[in-house]
C-alpha cells in the first residue's frame, strides 16, 4: 500500500504543536503573534506544498518572525491603524 502524504495544512498544525513549549515561555502578547505566524503560513498553504522543508535555523527564524510581526504591528499603531 502507498503512504499517505499529509497536506501542508496538517504539517503546519503538527509544526505548531512542536512549538508549544516555546509558545508557553513567550509573553502573552507574543503568544498571539506566534499564533499569527502559523495562521499566515496557512494562508500560503498552496505554495507551501511545492517547497521542501528547511532544516536549519528554525528556532532563530521563528524568534525573528515573532519580533518582526511585533514591530510591524507597532508601526501600524503609530500610523493610526489606517490600511492603504
Amino acid at each position: 500500500m502507498g503512504r499517505t502524504i499529509r497536506t501542508f495544512r496538517e504539517v503546519i498544525d503538527i509544526e505548531s504543536a512542536k512549538w508549544r513549549n516555546f509558545r508557553r515561555q513567550l509573553r502573552r502578547a507574543d503568544r498571539t503573534r506566534l499564533d499569527k505566524v502559523f495562521e499566515y503560513a496557512a494562508l500560503h498553504a498552496d505554495a507551501g506544498t511545492v517547497v521542501n522543508r528547511p532544516h536549519s535555523l528554525d528556532v532563530i527564524f521563528m524568534c525573528v518572525l515573532v519580533e518582526l510581526l511585533k514591530r510591524i504591528e507597532d508601526l501600524e499603531i503609530v500610523d493610526g491603524g489606517q490600511e492603504q
